[in-house]
């Protein structure tokens, strides 16, 4: 109904200028040509608020389509109201250029200051700016695309919807504020919305979930990402009806460059493999290298199983996606000298067939580890008393340094229990016959650096699940390949990078990578023996034995080093003539930590393959010289420091000549690793004698028992978690590439601490 407030004006009015009802609706970028107002009687609600009323026609400074759609989408924001479109017209010829809800743009009023013709009737019988009202508002743009971006980085529904709302918490200058803008729909969508925003997201980026139309979008984004040079990728589709295995083979840029960089990577290399990373329980295969800067991928496969022809098929793939100076030049075919496993059958059959050359060696804790779960097998009738003595014995005879030694524990073995338990003596003579490939007295002579077990590997799952995955399960394996070869490659060139530029919160490597142990030894005792890169180094419990260090390799002549372990005898030859040895962190050269630049970048400015020229660092260096403030150093204060050390040094103290010796030693130490190591060193000489500075962090803080007891801990007594009823009906389905759900083994997890249960005689 109209009130008597019709106003028939011709003016034209800049925002701050339009009457008071019209300031909230009106966006104020702009001018208004107003040619009809009618003001209507307000609305009263139930709760006695008063809604205004209005009709509208006027004209807006706005002369093309674009800008239309711009005053339009202000229009909605400014007034936090959605305009349907009232009537759908059809646009013929070329006079009309735009038309939306009551909003009409004429080519022929083009000519006009104010050519965008509006006509409003803006009645609402509630309050418009409530919170019920806001949210039914329209979805922003903007607000749509940071969900997506969110659903790229692995996010769910629920965990985008969390993160989104955090993000506007944060970013909120007050409570008022905050309370608006968490109630529009238009800036913070309800769980519905953003999860039907994500199921369209999913159904265009990752494809479905199983079949043929998951595996047309993982055959598009592996062509896609072999054509972009960034790595090689090789898809073998699931098909039950010519019995295929689903195998996709991935190695990427980063895995390359560690192939032709990590000398390790011809030596030594692990290999795991672990499920649940899907729905479907896919298994990802690890192949893994060890260096001073921890454990490097090599390369990676996914298979829908385990079998033996399986992991067969996928190593040949792999075999054809490998540089040609796979394994530090040992090439594809031929491959590394060592591989280091768990004891599992169709994984080692697999490596024998395809690497026949190479050296199988069983981890030397899932060994250990089985044969002590054997003993605690009720079924098999071993004393509870004799349990720990028969482990002790198994343990002297695997870690035996000679195969002399070796057969001297066996047969006390076999003397003391044989008798009494037959099943242990077929058991172990199983055992025995292989022991080639778990007894360390084989492994003398081979380059293992002192690795026995996968640990490496083993952690490198645990970062894969915790970090790379976020401990959420991938949607399909299109979003696997998504995450290896985005989310694992940052994560390992962040760690590279980290240690090339020696920052000191990437140290968190194992004791023996940081050189401990050489300032025990008498530097007097160390001397060059006259072959190239070779030292003698005399032992600090015999006087009259000496081991030979060879710095190029790294590797000594000691029971620790002698398959290329860090050891003491390195750390003290590296430290007295100050050259870097491969199997050191501190002792990393410019040039080593450059590799590991390439390593994660793919160039550097000294490499021969780099991208960029040959003299950046040289310039950059001579423009900081070119420069530096020319400032007249007084020499005065130090060279009268120096005559008193000199006077210091020349009395009759034997213990202070001794400390300068040593401080000597330290200096030039210091010096010959980098100039800033230097200036640390000199800053923290008075470190021990300042209390202040002495101060550390304690242990951590514990958690108390109970808290640790009401944990629940996933176990073969729980309650499976059902599978989505998309699976389930996938197994009606004909499709041949869809790949059957494997089955979850649900345990518990199994302490990596075998030593703690060894001496408590509890199984592990």
């Amino acid at each position: 109904m109209e009130g008597d407030n019709t106003e028939n004006i011709q003016q034209i009015y800049s925002w701050n200028l339009l009457p008071d009802i019209l300031k909230p609706v009106l966006p104020c970028e702009y001018t208004y040509l107003i040619q009809k107002l009618d003001i209507l009687l307000p609305y009263q609600t139930q709760e006695n608020f008063k809604v205004e009323n209005f009709e509208l026609d006027a004209f807006v400074d706005v002369c093309n389509k674009e800008e239309a759609s711009g005053w339009v989408a202000a229009f909605e924001s400014h007034s936090k109201t959605t305009m349907p479109e009232s009537k759908s017209f059809k646009l013929t010829g070329n006079r009309v250029l735009f038309r939306d809800i009551h909003i009409r743009l004429e080519r022929r009023k083009l000519i006009h200051t104010h050519p965008l013709e509006i006509n409003i009737k803006f009645t609402h019988n509630h309050v418009i700016n409530s919170a019920e009202s806001l949210s039914f508002r329209r979805i922003k743009d903007e607000v749509k695309e940071k969900f997506i971006e969110l659903f790229k980085d692995g996010h769910s529904p629920s965990s985008a919807l969390i993160a989104h709302e955090d993000e506007l918490h944060i970013n909120a200058t007050n409570d008022q504020e905050l309370l608006e803008i968490l109630s529009d729909r238009a800036n913070n969508p309800d769980y519905n919305s953003v999860f039907h925003l994500f199921q369209k997201y999913r159904d265009t980026v990752l494809g479905s979930r199983n079949g043929s139309q998951m595996f047309i979008r993982l055959g598009s984004i592996v062509k896609d990402y072999n054509n972009s040079g960034q790595g090689k990728a090789a898809l073998q589709e699931y098909d039950a009806c010519n019995g295929k295995a689903f195998i996709l083979c991935i190695v990427a840029s980063l895995m390359c460059r560690v192939h032709k960089k990590i000398p390790q990577a011809g030596e030594l290399y692990y290999m795991d493999t672990s499920a649940s990373f899907e729905q479907l329980n896919t298994s990802i295969t690890l192949l893994y290298t060890s260096c001073a800067v921890g454990a490097l991928p090599l390369r990676m496969f996914i298979t829908s199983d385990e079998l033996e022809t399986t992991l067969e098929k996928a190593i040949g793939l792999l075999k054809t996606i490998l540089p040609e100076y796979a394994f530090f030049g040992c090439g594809p075919l031929v491959g590394p000298v060592i591989c280091l496993t768990d004891d599992s059958s169709a994984e080692r059959k697999a490596l024998e067939l395809c690497w026949p050359k190479g050296v199988r060696l069983l981890c030397t804790f899932h060994v250990l580890q089985a044969f002590w779960r054997w003993l605690h097998d009720p079924k098999h009738k071993i004393k509870k008393e004799d349990q720990a003595s028969i482990m002790e014995k198994v343990k002297k005879i695997l870690y035996a340094s000679s195969s002399l030694e070796m057969d001297t524990h066996y047969c006390e073995f076999a003397q003391t229990f044989y008798y009494f338990y037959q099943l242990l003596r077929k058991h172990f003579e199983i055992l025995w016959g292989g022991r080639q490939f778990w007894a360390h007295s084989f492994r003398v002579g081979l380059p293992i650096r002192g690795n026995h077990t996968n640990n490496y590997i083993e952690r490198s799952f645990g970062i894969l699940k915790d970090i790379i995955f976020t401990r959420t399960q991938a949607y399909n394996c299109v979003q696997v390949f998504q995450f290896v070869v985005e989310n694992m490659e940052r994560f390992y060139e962040r760690r590279l990078l980290g240690i090339a530029h020696k920052h000191p919160g990437h140290l968190r490597i194992a004791k023996h990578f940081l050189c401990p142990g050489w300032e025990g030894m008498d530097a007097n005792f160390i001397n060059e023996t006259g072959v190239r890169n070779e030292f003698s180094v005399q032992s600090t419990r015999k006087d009259d034995l000496f081991y030979i260090v060879n710095s190029e390799i790294g590797t000594c002549t000691c029971p620790v080093g002698v398959s290329g372990a860090p050891c003491k005898h390195q750390g003290a030859v590296a430290m007295k003539y100050h050259i870097a040895i491969l199997n050191f962190i501190p002792l990393l050269t410019p040039q080593d930590r450059m590799v590991y630049a390439y390593v994660a970048l793919g160039y550097v400015s000294k490499d021969n393959s780099s991208s960029l020229p040959d003299n950046v660092f040289d310039e950059t260096i001579e423009w900081r010289e070119s420069n530096k403030e020319i400032i007249e150093i007084d020499y005065t204060a130090l060279t009268t420091f120096l005559e008193e050390v000199k006077a210091d040094y020349q009395s009759d103290n034997p213990q202070l000549r001794t400390a300068l010796d040593k401080f000597a030693d330290r200096y030039r130490s210091a010096k010959s690793k980098s100039i800033p190591r230097l200036t640390s060193f000199l800053y923290d000489i008075n470190r021990d004698l300042d209390p202040a500075a002495r101060v550390k962090s304690d242990s951590m803080i514990r958690v108390q028992v109970e808290s640790v007891k009401r944990r629940k801990t996933e176990s073969s007594g729980s309650r499976k978690r059902k599978l989505p009823n998309t699976i389930r009906e996938e197994k009606e389905n004909l499709d041949p590439h869809v790949i059957p759900a494997r089955k979850k083994r649900v345990t518990a997890k199994k302490s990596h601490d075998l030593s703690m249960h060894i001496a408590k005689n509890q199984p592990n």
